[in-house]
């Protein structure tokens, strides 16, 4: 049986489940529905409660949460017991942390009535826990990478600096827009580009939260198109094939639609599709820089090697 494939199947079921289980609480917090199932674990005192549209909105989610515990917990026992399989072994235990964890903060969000930050580190985790089940799939993947040797020079530099700090932005981007929601700032200030007519305004309260992540924005906004400009126009003192280059357009495009979303969810005072749509794409961007970043940092090896988690994933072998 190949156990890596059948092992990264396994993976993609539970990207899958993850990245839809994150629109679902998405859909949970823009409906309101949060606090519709009032107690936890069970809901109303029952496994499966009466039907009705809110209620079993959050008992699926619920559901689906419980199919991901089980399912992770199955493939962490196998990494455990297979030796071809310890590459992953220290991010198979990360990953339980966070889902652990991120059990905890799920009844914690119903028990605490839905307090902000809560509900925000709830995000953060299963954001975590999203980018380490990706990141364990494609160091099942790295065999097939072929590997080049560049020099160092100052655009494969620059390309990689831009790379890693455009992972951080989006993930910071993504906590910061679920702090915007549960706080309900998204709507304190609904034109754009000004914030009530000012461009800068102060930074306190509700309107700093949604400031500070508009700010954020337009940073990440201008590391990403440096990045699709340094691979359009240096893509081959880069290490960047054909193929990469139109992955590196595809990204530039998600972040160009993001920008758009944005602005119509202030446009159209946050309706719960705009919402949820826009976690979606922030997940793309997210998971495809991820994904760019695997696929050329094992292609490309500067003299001295590579670096950082690279070296430590080989190292482990």
């Amino acid at each position: 049986m190949d156990l890596r494939g059948k092992n990264n199947l396994l993976l993609n079921i539970l990207i899958f489940l993850t990245f839809d289980l994150m629109l679902l609480g998405a859909a949970v917090r823009t409906m309101d529905a949060g606090l519709t199932c009032p107690d936890w674990p069970l809901c109303f005192g029952k496994a499966i409660p009466n039907y009705h549209f809110g209620v079993y909105l959050e008992f699926i989610h619920r559901a689906i949460a419980g199919v991901v515990g089980l399912l992770y917990v199955a493939f962490f026992v196998q990494v455990l017991r297979r030796s071809d399989l310890r590459p992953l072994r220290f991010l198979s235990w990360v990953g339980l942390f966070f889902l652990v964890a991120q059990i905890i903060m799920g009844g914690l969000t119903v028990l605490k009535l839905l307090e902000a930050y809560i509900v925000t580190l709830h995000l953060t985790l299963a954001t975590a826990f999203l980018v380490i089940l990706f990141v364990m799939k494609k160091v099942l993947s790295v065999k097939s990478q072929r590997s080049i040797t560049l020099p160092p020079n100052k655009w494969s530099t620059w390309f990689k600096i831009n790379l890693n700090l455009g992972i951080v932005f989006v993930f910071v981007q993504i906590i910061l827009g679920g702090l915007v929601a549960t706080t309900y700032s998204g709507l304190v200030c609904i034109d754009f580009p000004t914030c009530n007519g000012q461009y800068f305004p102060a930074l306190k309260g509700p309107i700093g939260i949604q400031m500070i992540h508009r700010f954020g924005a337009y940073w990440l906004s201008f590391l990403i198109m440096c990045l699709y400009l340094v691979a359009m126009l240096k893509g081959s003192f880069v290490g960047l094939d054909r193929k990469q280059k139109v992955f590196v357009a595809q990204i530039f495009m998600l972040l160009v639609t993001q920008v758009f979303v944005g602005v119509m969810n202030l446009k159209y005072l946050m309706p719960a599709f705009l919402s949820v749509f826009h976690l979606f794409l922030a997940l793309m961007i997210l998971l495809s820089l991820v994904r760019l970043h695997f696929s050329w940092a094992y292609q490309v090896e500067h003299r001295g090697g590579p670096s950082g988690l690279l070296r430590f994933l080989k190292s482990s072998r």
